[in-house]
């Protein structure tokens, strides 16, 4: 089963509720690759760089996701325990969740560049598997069973962005040292939307952006000019966006866009 396709829910209720977790979690996965991606941009950085990419990826991987994903445990899964279509997904969840808390862990307590920038990957990518799973198989599910209220289960669950904002130019505090002493600008990190399916593609996006610090940029691969997402895109930044066009087509747009 994959986003596209129709999933009968009991209730409308339902129904919404599996689809804004839907493009909750795109927007999770793409905070989550942003941040990754700026530590690994940063990490031959003697400047200030890092240490703003780290403090951004301790912050939401630390406050925000964690606090997302323990409320998940407290909810979604025991009600997946109960369901007969979910009860192995449910448990297998219980013997692969604490790698997810192990690497945020390892990232919150990094001291050194290279283990907090393995700390982010492994936590991205295990973050991005179970979300895939919750989308695919855990939600049409639970919208499905009778016995369980999706909606109420998804009203549970905290805004796994508050408090979380974007690095401010500058940075402060929180060092973690460089072991190269080399210094390189950060590479603009790349969010390639081609393979994304259309429905969770902008919230992708908007996640991606959201962990670009001011005067940061990203560059974004798309399979058409996307000018509805960067008008979006432009509210949700409050105008400090700059877009810059490195190719327009046939078979890809990219674009780098600016956080003024």
């Amino acid at each position: 089963m994959t986003t596209n396709d129709v999933v009968m829910a009991t209730s409308a209720d339902d129904a919404r509720a599996m689809d804004a977790l839907r493009g909750q979690h795109a927007e999770i996965i793409g905070r989550l690759a942003g941040v990754a991606d700026a530590l690994r941009g940063a990490a031959g950085s003697a400047g200030p760089e890092f240490d703003q990419a780290f403090l951004a990826a301790r912050e939401f991987l630390g406050r925000g996701l964690r606090g997302y994903i323990d409320a998940a445990d407290e909810s979604m899964y025991p009600a997946a325990r109960s369901a007969p279509a979910t009860r192995l997904l449910a448990e297998a969840h219980r013997v692969c969740a604490p790698g997810i808390h192990e690497q945020i862990r390892r990232l919150v307590d990094a001291t050194e560049r290279p283990e907090a920038i393995a700390a982010a990957d492994a936590a991205a990518a295990l973050v991005r598997a179970r979300l895939t799973v919750e989308d695919e198989v855990l939600l049409p599910a639970l919208a499905g069973e009778r016995d369980v209220d999706l909606a109420a289960l998804a009203a549970r669950l905290p805004d796994p962005f508050a408090g979380s904002t974007p690095p401010a130019e500058g940075g402060a505090g929180g060092h973690v040292g460089c072991a190269c002493g080399e210094h390189d600008g950060p590479g603009a990190p790349e969010l390639d939307v081609r393979e994304i399916p259309h429905a969770i593609r902008h919230a992708t996006v908007f996640g991606a952006f959201d962990a670009v610090p001011a005067g940061g940029a990203m560059v974004l691969i798309a399979p058409h000019d996307p000018i509805p997402l960067l008008h979006q895109l432009s509210e949700r930044a409050q105008g400090r966006l700059e877009v810059s066009y490195e190719q327009r087509g046939p078979e890809a747009w990219r674009l780098r866009l600016t956080r003024i």
